[in-house]
């Protein structure tokens, strides 16, 4: 019996039941291009049920949705971003970086850059590195995607 099996067997026993289940899809707001109560209005009216992540301030879980929420209008046009609830943490650390110089370094796809520059409302500098060309050009996309105009974009290795 693999040790995988072994703890299901176990701890079914004490009356826990596990499943195998992914992350919830999430969505970020970005605010420097839409407030909040009009993209939801905006979303619902396309189908897409959503529910409020208690611990952000701007990120919502996806219940459903009638259309795949990265094919929206609202979506290209860079009103909101898919990213993780628990990948949306890290940037809720900061407080007052508004017209700051802060590194990513270790930026790409893009969605806590994103939401750096969201905090800064578009001031001061985000400097993002990362050593992945291919990397680089979806973190460049989604920069262009959510209209940030803030942040450099190099091709480094943060440790050096």
């Amino acid at each position: 019996m693999s040790g995988k099996a072994f703890f299901k067997n176990r701890y079914s026993k004490l009356g826990w039941v596990f499943q195998e289940t992914g992350p919830r899809q999430a969505i970020r707001i970005n605010r420097t291009r839409i407030k909040d109560c009009d993209l939801l209005e905006r979303l619902e009216k396309a189908g897409a049920t959503l529910e409020k992540v208690p611990f952000l301030e701007n990120g919502h879980w996806v219940q459903n949705s009638k259309v795949s929420v990265g094919a929206t209008a609202e979506y290209l046009l860079g009103l909101y971003s898919i990213q993780e609830a628990a990948a949306q943490i890290p940037t809720t650390l900061f407080s007052n970086i508004k017209d700051k110089l802060v590194l990513d370094a270790c930026a790409a796809p893009g969605g806590k850059t994103v939401q750096l520059a969201d905090l800064m409302d578009n001031s001061g500098t985000v400097v993002a590195l990362d050593i992945s060309k291919q990397r680089l050009k979806a973190l460049s996309n989604h920069l262009e995607r959510c209209h940030v105009s803030n942040t450099v974009v190099y091709k480094r290795d943060a440790r050096t």
